[in-house]
C-alpha cells in the first residue's frame, strides 16, 4: 500500500516542488532491488543509460556520501531510485531503469524544458525551467507524480506490453503508480542530482478508501483530454467513474 496520497482536486500540471525535509534516498537493504534493475538493464541497455559527464556523477557520489563513482550504471545501483545529474539546467547523465513510457538515453543533452517539451498543458512548467534548474542547484526539492496503469511493473518503458482497457476491465486490472523526485544540489550551484522513486500498488487496494477513491475520479474527472490522451487515461476514465460506487 502507497503511504503517501499526491492526488489533488483539480488536477494540476506544474512546477510543484516543495522543500525537502526528509531522507535524501532510500538505501538499498537487499539484492532484489539491485537484481531487479539489472534485469531490467539486461533487457533494454543503453535505452536506459547515458553520461556526458562522469565527473559530475563522482561528485554527485561523494556528496552522497558514497565511494568516488565515476560510472553513471553503478551509482545507479546503489539506490532503490533512478538517477539522473542536470547541471546548469541540461542532462548530463542518467539512469533510469523504470522510466515513465519514454526512453532515457534519448534525453541526455536536453534542456528541462525540452525534456517537459510532451508534457500536456505543462506550459507554465516549460516556462519555469530555468528558475526551477537554479532553485534544485540551491536546495533539495520533492516532487510527486501519479498515474493509473495497466500494469504494476516498475518500468513502463515504451517497448513494454501493456494490457488494453476493453469493456471487461475493472478496477481489479489496474494499478497506482506513483513517482517520488527527489533533488539534491552538488555543491557547485550549478549541479543537482534527480532521485526517483516508483512505486505501485493494485488499485483495488486504495479503492477500498471512500476518501482516497473520490480524490482519484475527482482529480482524473478534472483533467483535460490532452491530458487524458498523454497519461493514456481516457478509457481508464471511464472505468473509474463506472466503478466509483463499491
Amino acid at each position: 500500500m502507497i503511504d503517501y496520497f499526491p492526488v489533488t482536486v483539480p488536477y494540476r500540471v506544474g512546477p510543484t516542488m516543495a522543500a525537502n525535509e526528509g531522507p535524501l534516498f532510500v538505501p538499498v537493504e537487499d539484492m532484489s532491488h539491485i537484481m531487479s534493475k539489472l534485469a531490467e538493464l539486461d533487457k533494454y541497455g543503453s535505452d536506459l543509460f547515458a553520461c556526458r559527464r562522469p565527473d559530475l556523477v563522482e561528485k554527485a557520489s561523494q556528496v552522497l556520501g558514497l565511494n568516488p563513482i565515476s560510472d553513471i550504471v553503478e551509482f545507479a545501483l546503489l539506490f532503490k531510485e533512478d538517477v539522473a545529474i542536470m547541471h546548469k539546467g541540461i542532462l548530463e547523465a542518467i539512469c533510469f531503469c523504470y522510466p515513465s513510457s519514454w526512453i532515457p538515453s534519448e534525453r541526455i543533452g536536453q534542456s528541462l524544458a525540452e525534456i517537459h517539451a510532451p508534457v500536456a498543458d505543462g506550459e507554465l512548467l516549460r516556462q519555469m525551467s530555468q528558475r526551477i534548474a537554479e532553485v534544485i542547484a540551491a536546495k533539495s526539492m520533492r516532487r510527486h507524480v501519479w498515474t493509473i496503469s495497466t500494469t504494476g511493473a516498475l518500468s513502463n518503458h515504451p517497448k513494454l506490453p501493456k494490457p488494453e482497457v476493453t469493456e471487461q476491465t475493472t478496477i481489479k486490472d489496474l494499478y497506482f503508480r506513483m513517482e517520488t523526485q527527489t533533488t539534491v544540489p552538488v555543491g557547485d550551484g550549478e549541479t543537482a542530482v534527480f532521485l526517483v522513486r516508483v512505486d505501485t500498488c493494485p488499485l483495488g487496494e486504495i479503492w477500498q478508501d471512500a476518501v482516497r477513491r473520490n480524490l482519484i475520479v475527482q482529480s482524473v474527472d478534472t483533467m483535460s483530454d490532452s491530458v487524458l490522451q498523454y497519461k493514456n487515461l481516457t478509457k481508464i476514465k471511464e472505468v473509474l467513474n463506472k466503478n466509483i460506487a463499491v
